[in-house]
């Protein structure tokens, strides 16, 4: 007998201070980023989308990652949201 799983969704469980990251507004969802710079190649870490807050001992930002087959059109989004001086970076995935 064939059984049938359930999808679940992954989510990502971060401290509630996420006011480093820019935001871009994808469909009704938003999706969160980091740019840092260093000595080398800039970077474009895509945290995911925000998907609420859940209250522990602290409050916690959950994050839903981006699924393997959206990655190319998010990161092309991601990539001309960009100022200048990140419009070559690497851009990666949590």
């Amino acid at each position: 007998m064939e059984s049938v799983l359930a999808e679940s969704t992954r989510l990502i469980e971060y401290p509630a201070d996420l006011s480093g990251c820019s935001i871009i507004g994808v469909g009704d969802r938003q999706l969160l980023y980091l740019c840092t710079r260093g000595s080398g190649k800039p970077l474009v870490v895509v945290l995911g989308f925000f998907s609420g807050q859940k209250e522990d001992i602290i409050t916690k930002d959950l994050i839903e990652p981006v699924v393997e087959e959206s990655r190319r059109r998010i990161g092309e989004i991601v990539a001309s949201s960009l100022f200048d001086e990140y419009q070559n970076a690497q851009i990666l995935f949590l």
